[in-house]
């Protein structure tokens, strides 16, 4: 049998060689250049311009003022322009206020006049007048030359809120809306007659009265009282002020007309319609009303009477007072009695 190849081991594979670590990639070498060649004779350096320290210093400033915000800067002064103006505006609504306040009615209208067809009364008819209180500038609205201001005052027992305009004209503020109100005056018989402190109150609403309290002069003779109303003027126009003012018997003569009344009633005989019993329980129903005053100074008026007689009806007489040249109380005329108070033929009262 032929012999077995002998065996032999297979050879072992070479030990495996670690690679080494590639290093690091250094810095890059410098560009080399070639060395320049010096000449005998080196070149004339160049000069620099020499910046004195003050220009240097303006320009460090410039750069300083640019980095913080320039633009701030100057904002900051046209603000404080800005509060100067609102301040000047400020001032100049108070003193109006203020002359309001004080009673000087002439300073106040020289400040803001009023219309050409109106005007207002001398300083007595403020002065007599209970004036605005606690006067103040609330709010105040500023565009270009022309501005808005809120005023707040206290008038007639309430705080008042008005807003005025104004304008910016040579350098300073002007008001251009007045507190001063026409005042429209109704008398009993349509004539004026009403007066302030001494100033008559047309019923054209001519006369223009400033915020506050008033009255109407009292005027009494010996058969009349007129006069003596309480009137509010806000210093708003949107609310017109009308003042009304009635005429009254003087104090004591109510007494003397009851008592011609009561007279003249208990002696008619004229009929049935006027008839009434002697004692008769007649009485005079509040006091009489003025109808109207004759050039003269005769008063008319109307009396109501009151009796069980009239079937608890009310009757009214009417009744003149007739005076003499000097004003004197000379005599009564009365007219029918009737529920209507017609005044039929006035004769001489009945006694």
């Amino acid at each position: 049998m032929p012999p077995s190849p002998e065996f032999v081991m297979p050879p072992e594979p070479p030990a495996r060689q670690l690679a080494a670590p590639a290093p690091a990639p250094g810095p890059p070498e410098p560009e080399r250049h070639p060395a320049a060649h010096l000449t005998a004779e080196p070149d004339e350096p160049i000069a620099r311009p020499r910046v004195p320290w003050r220009q240097l210093t303006a320009a460090a400033l410039v750069g300083i003022l640019v980095g913080a915000g320039l633009p701030s800067v100057f904002q900051g002064v046209d603000g404080a322009a800005a509060d100067a103006r609102v301040e000047s505006l400020r001032s100049t609504t108070m003193a109006y206020l203020d002359a309001i306040a004080a009673g000087e009615s002439n300073a106040a209208t020289a400040m803001v006049p009023v219309e050409a067809d109106a005007e207002t009364p001398p300083d007595a008819v403020l002065r007599s007048a209970q004036r605005i209180e606690l006067p103040e500038v609330r709010l105040t609205q500023v565009e270009g030359d022309l501005a808005t201001v809120q005023v707040h005052y206290r008038a007639g027992g309430r705080m008042i809120s008005r807003s005025l305009d104004a304008e910016h004209v040579g350098g300073q503020w002007r008001l251009l809306t007045s507190l001063a109100e026409p005042v429209i005056a109704h008398s009993f018989d349509g004539t004026s007659g009403i007066t302030v402190a001494g100033v008559d109150l047309p019923p054209t609403g001519r006369v223009l009265l400033y915020p506050g309290t008033y009255r109407t002069d009292r005027t009494t003779t010996p058969l009349i009282a007129m006069g003596g109303e309480r009137f509010d003027v806000d210093g708003d126009p949107s609310t017109p002020t009308e003042v009304y003012s009635a005429m009254d018997v003087a104090p004591g003569m109510a007494d003397v007309a009851e008592e011609v009344a009561i007279a003249h009633v208990r002696a008619c005989d004229s009929g049935a319609e006027c008839a009434i019993e002697a004692g008769a329980d007649v009485e005079m129903v509040d006091e009489p009303w003025v109808e109207s005053v004759d050039a003269r100074g005769a008063v008319s008026m109307m009396v109501q009477l009151h009796s069980r007689d009239f079937s608890g009806q009310t009757r009214q007489l009417r009744m003149r007072a007739v005076v003499d040249e000097a004003g004197a109380l000379v005599g009564w005329e009365c007219g029918d009695i009737s529920e209507q108070g017609f005044p039929g033929a006035m004769e001489p009262c009945r006694a």
